[in-house]
């Protein structure tokens, strides 16, 4: 068109991106794209067509995730085939018939379009002759873990964006132990995707009458609900108020507590609908890391008196919750009445090990998972009820699904957690589980209420006996043509000359995952760490190191993230005598640290 020519040499569109606009208007099976194509054309929105056309969406090491549109660099039925696509082709190449006949199974939460999708993957794997396992109605992530373990599935997908905003959607790719695709899967499903130049597809219903396709039917629900049950109390009492957040946690948190034997639970109302445009969320954000997602959630709790509130994600693999505060309940900011991700891992590591102590349960030789950002209390905690901590994981949970494979004889993982709010305490499912969670927050709960206490007491006992620690953080996007050399800078004057101090703090150690060496800048010694390798740089302020700040760039965006650690083991002037004290202390030391890094980072491209 001559509008594209003109804005080409304007300088308004890249080459590349004329190119790809031309090619999804005109090639063979990109028919249904043109006309929105077209609308964008005529609205003269190029910024939107520059940015879906002028690259290819990144398949990371999970999956792709984004914007859904027309574009090869949006979230739409073309770049959900490649990958699929690419998937069925690697299971062909790695496992042959075996594979095919093992099938795939293939869940997807309630986001827009994601009904569509899953069943646009399952054509696909269907038509190059692998079973094709569909769950008929929206299910949680971690529910998709478990049926590929159960079904002796040979892979697993799962459409979702997660948390993400309601216009984003995206494919996440499982193998067969029920955990995302890890080395070497990984980076040969990424090279048959990214070569897919053609898409078999398959009549979906006509798949189905030849058992290409199948249902998976109640049976994995029930299956689910009963092999993950936990329980460690017999105390059932206290009262729920529960919020899916518009996504699927009510097809699995609130079976699973039911099982349990909650009966006092209350699901918010206008949020257990399955709206992908999560309506009633602010900013239309289903996150339970925001408290603000919580709002309605919280107000129900006030008119009710009730002691808990949870919440889920669209895809049920990550938990949320909200306390009362003492003296003020629930009349408060959800800000100040939210636990953040550390602290629940905290207290849910420390409830579980504690119960089962209680009860002579405790395994011989229990395992405890955490990332390298997440806090240093849950590993203390684990420590001290003679655990083995795995912490030098990198973010993600499929790091923690690879342990729990590689387990050493009577070794048993109980529990695995990263700061974002997921949390697993079961082998049966590999992959965060926020029905997990629940089950052992719930109970936390009633074992407080029965001993005529709170989860906040519970918490502050923990950090009375632990230390108490605070941690913060900051993602910064650098905008502009720029954006990514901007980060990449960052990274490099971090590398090459690392700050003596920070906030204060002087700077004991650099551990560099990038390189696996880790510094020790008052010697100038050099020793190599064990753990997987990226690129994530991390600044001990401390000898024990559990005051830090961490640095780690998006692999995809032009951001970058700053995870801070701060604790009364490590700060002067904190004791255990005064909590209180103690905490308004360590927190003002966090946020110090936090701005101090934040403003070292922004001179090193000023």
């Amino acid at each position: 068109m001559e509008a594209l020519k003109t804005w080409l040499d304007e300088g308004r569109l890249s080459s590349s991106a004329v190119g790809a606009i031309e090619h999804w208007m005109s090639a063979s099976g990109f028919e249904e794209f043109g006309d929105p194509i077209v609308d964008l054309i005529e609205a003269r929105d190029t910024e939107e067509l520059e940015d879906a056309f002028r690259t290819h969406i990144t398949f990371g090491t999970g999956g792709i995730r984004g914007k859904m549109g027309p574009g090869p660099n949006r979230i739409n039925t073309r770049t959900i085939g490649e990958a699929a696509q690419g998937l069925a082709q690697y299971i062909l190449n790695e496992s042959g018939q075996n594979g095919a006949n093992r099938g795939v199974a293939i869940a997807n939460d309630t986001r827009n379009n994601s009904n569509r999708f899953a069943r646009e993957a399952a054509s696909i794997i269907a038509a190059t002759g692998i079973t094709a396992h569909l769950f008929e109605s929206p299910r949680s992530t971690p529910e998709l873990s478990f049926a590929v373990r159960k079904l002796g599935a040979v892979a697993g997908i799962v459409i979702s964006a997660s948390h993400n905003p309601p216009q984003d959607n995206g494919f996440k790719a499982y193998w067969n132990d029920g955990g995302q695709v890890v080395p070497p899967h990984d980076t040969a499903i990424i090279e048959q995707a990214d070569g897919v130049t053609e898409i078999l597809r398959t009549d979906f219903e006509k798949a189905l009458d030849k058992g290409l396709i199948r249902w998976i039917g109640e049976e994995i629900d029930t299956a689910y609900v009963e092999e993950t049950r936990l329980v460690v109390t017999a105390a059932r009492g206290g009262r729920i108020v529960f919020t899916p957040l518009h996504g699927v946690g009510a097809t699995s948190i609130v079976p699973a507590l039911t099982s349990l034997g909650f009966d006092d639970i209350h699901v918010v109302e206008g949020q257990n609908d399955g709206d992908g445009n999560f309506p009633t969320l602010p900013g239309g954000v289903a996150n339970p890391e925001s408290p603000d997602a919580m709002t309605q959630a919280i107000r129900s709790a006030a008119d009710i008196g009730a002691d808990l509130v949870m919440a889920s994600d669209p895809d049920a693999d990550r938990l949320g919750c909200a306390l009362p505060l003492p003296n003020r309940g629930w009349n408060a900011d959800p800000a100040e009445l939210a636990l953040n991700g550390n602290q629940i891992g905290a207290l849910l590591c420390h409830y579980l090990l504690s119960a089962l102590k209680r009860r002579g349960a405790l395994p011989a030789r229990p395992v405890v998972c955490e990332t390298i950002v997440t806090t240093d209390l849950t590993g203390i905690i684990a420590r001290a009820h003679g655990a083995r901590v795995v912490d030098n994981l990198l973010v993600g949970f499929k790091y923690i699904a690879s342990v729990i494979a590689d387990l050493a004889p009577g070794e048993t993982f109980l529990f695995g957690t990263e700061e974002s709010h997921g949390y697993l305490a079961t082998d049966i499912v590999r992959d965060k589980d926020a029905a997990s969670a629940a089950m052992l927050l719930a109970q936390c709960s009633a074992d407080a209420v029965a001993e005529g206490r709170t989860v906040r007491d519970v918490l502050d006992e923990v950090y009375l006996e632990h230390g108490y620690f605070c941690e913060l953080q900051k993602s910064v996007t650098r905008t502009g043509a720029s954006g990514n050399q901007d980060i990449q800078t960052i990274m490099h004057t971090l590398r090459q000359d690392p700050p003596d101090d920070i906030g204060g703090y002087p700077v004991v150690r650099v551990v560099d995952r990038q390189d696996g060496s880790c510094r020790h800048l008052p010697t100038g010694r050099t020793e190599a760490i064990k753990g997987d390798k990226g690129n994530v740089l991390a600044f001990t302020l401390s000898d024990a190191g559990h005051t830090r700040v961490t640095a780690r760039p998006s692999g995809t965006e032009p951001k970058i993230k700053y995870y801070v650690s701060a604790s009364s083991r490590d700060i002067e002037g904190t004791t255990h005598d005064n909590l209180e004290e103690t905490k308004e202390a360590v927190d003002a030391a966090a946020h110090r640290i936090l701005n101090a890094m934040a403003q070292l980072a922004e001179s090193a491209v000023a």
